[in-house]
């Protein structure tokens, strides 16, 4: 199940076409489709650019070269957050003529038209899924899911911003336990020096390397292994002496590559192997959306 919009540009250019998608970010581009993938947020969908269409008999629209774009269903609202603006630069670089059989029909195209479409297409995804007995999938507060996708959608420009001595994390779902809710974290490794903005995660994943067997310490090329450790962000970064601030507008924890004692310590110990769960963006779904399957 998905979302699909229709696209007949006033001119068909397919040199034009895939030239466009190829000067923006996270597309992979091939004759026949643009694919577009954000390995920061998760979010994927695709662009089917159809120069030489095979329509159904008797619908002589579809035969027309066209540009078919579609996302699917069953996924958090990010998805549809992410892919909007592309659409609406297409639309912008090519004008053109769009058929939407979820909501705008044949336009005009409006950001808030599309919105409401994927949201009500979506919603009876949720409730088709549910009459057809699917497992009940994983749920987070649907306004925390959009803070972590908006965070990890700017990624980027926040470590440009930070410069080359500062670390800017991604923000990850993770299950800590079987038959756990999840949760968002980050990875704080030791010595590097990392902003922890820990307005939008509950927990850390402490990461440092693995100390080397005896026997392995005088090999000339050891591989490194790391060990992880997962902890809470109240018991974790309370930390006397770190420094606080902002970025993004939120508060965040400053840590330095080195730092106090209280701070070495908290990656110090025997480590056991941890039980949790690292998870794909796009099965983590906002409460709201896995309460219509219960309902």
């Amino acid at each position: 199940m998905s979302y699909d919009l229709f696209v007949f540009p006033d001119t068909f250019n397919a040199d034009a076409i895939r030239a466009h998608f190829e000067a923006r970010l996270n597309y992979r581009v091939e004759p026949h489709q643009a694919w577009y993938a954000n390995a920061e947020t998760g979010v994927h969908f695709g662009f089917d650019i159809l120069e030489r269409p095979e329509a159904e008999e008797g619908d002589e629209a579809m035969a027309q070269p066209h540009i078919a774009f579609n996302v699917n269903y069953f996924r958090p609202r990010t998805f549809a957050l992410e892919a909007e603006p592309e659409v609406a630069a297409f639309l912008a670089s090519f004008p053109s003529r769009i058929d939407d059989p979820q909501r705008m029909g044949d336009g005009p195209y409006s950001r808030e038209g599309f919105l409401e479409g994927w949201d009500y297409g979506n919603a009876a995804a949720f409730r088709a899924m549910a009459e057809q007995g699917a497992s009940r999938p994983l749920a987070a507060d649907p306004a925390r899911i959009e803070e972590v996708w908006a965070w990890n959608y700017s990624r980027a420009q926040l470590q440009a911003e930070a410069g080359e001595n500062l670390f800017v994390p991604k923000i990850v779902w993770l299950t800590p336990g079987d038959g756990q809710d999840p949760e968002p974290a980050i990875t704080w490794t030791f010595g590097v020096a990392t902003i922890i903005p820990e307005s939008l995660i509950t927990r850390i994943v402490l990461v440092r390397q693995e100390r080397p067997k005896l026997l392995k310490m005088f090999a000339r090329n050891p591989d490194p292994k790391f060990e992880y450790r997962l902890i809470g962000v109240e018991g974790g970064i309370r930390i006397a002496g770190l420094e606080r601030g902002e970025i993004d507008g939120r508060p965040a924890l400053f840590t330095p590559a080195t730092g106090p004692l209280e701070m070495q310590a908290v990656f110090s110990g025997v480590w056991s192997k941890p039980e949790f769960k690292l998870l794909a963006p796009e099965v983590v779904l906002g409460a709201d959306l896995v309460a219509l399957g219960a309902s």
